[in-house]
């Protein structure tokens, strides 16, 4: 029963090691996730504003290169000296300015996206920058905290290791389901005639039995391993 009673001493220590550092990992992966995913949508973001930026060039230069037909074009008119060549100046005129109409709705289109753009970068900048921080900080609690606990628990790890091997492999088995199914509590002590873990009534004979360490007796209700110092 000793050996049962160290190794729940051991399963303690460890749990309490481990809820010390809580869902803190688990917090920062969360956080790493999110960094990552806003990293890649900012990194998005900016090679369309760089494809944005060629579009609305190209559109002006466009737009420019029209402007200056439509003018030597205007400036051809006068020149004409027939209805037919007029007609056909006119028809070459209008089919510029259709496609300069058509380039400056386009460049209208890649403008206001270029706007909105930069507003994404400026917020999923702002977004990083804080949740960059906040890793930062909760890196630095979990890192601190890892290091204040892994010697203590490299050193119960190995206790258990050894504890275990004095312990029988049904026992054994049977003190596993029961620290899982029980919150980490498989072994209490006697609280009169009563199990420490849920209160059950323990009968005479088995309080006089683990009283007298005479023999490994659990309760008959949480399966709990009782003992009495």
């Amino acid at each position: 029963m000793e050996h049962l009673i160290r190794l729940q001493d051991i399963d303690t220590k460890l749990k309490d090691i481990n809820d010390l550092l809580g869902d803190l990992p688990s917090k920062v992966e969360d956080l790493n996730q999110q960094e990552k995913s806003i990293k890649d949508s900012l990194l998005d973001k900016k090679n369309r504003l760089k494809k944005l930026e060629v579009e609305i060039k190209k559109g002006e230069v466009n737009i420019n290169l029209l402007n200056d037909k439509v003018n030597k074009l205007k400036d051809q008119l006068f020149l004409v000296t027939n209805n037919k060549q007029y007609d056909a100046l006119m028809g070459e005129i209008d089919h510029l300015k259709s496609q300069r109409t058509n380039y400056e709705n386009e460049l209208i289109e890649y403008m206001e996206e270029k706007e909105t753009t930069l507003v994404d970068i400026k917020t999923m900048s702002t977004d990083l920058d804080s949740l960059s921080e906040n890793l930062v900080i909760r890196r630095e609690k979990l890192q601190s905290v890892i290091a204040e606990s892994a010697e203590e628990k490299l050193s119960l790890e190995k206790q258990r290791d050894e504890s275990i091997k004095d312990i029988d492999q049904s026992t054994l088995s049977i003190y596993s389901r029961v620290i899982e199914a029980r919150g980490g509590l498989a072994v209490v002590k006697l609280e009169g005639s009563a199990c420490g873990g849920c209160g059950a009534h323990i009968p005479p004979q088995t309080v006089s039995e683990v009283r007298a360490k005479s023999n490994v007796h659990t309760c008959g209700v949480c399966g709990r391993f009782l003992h009495n110092d």
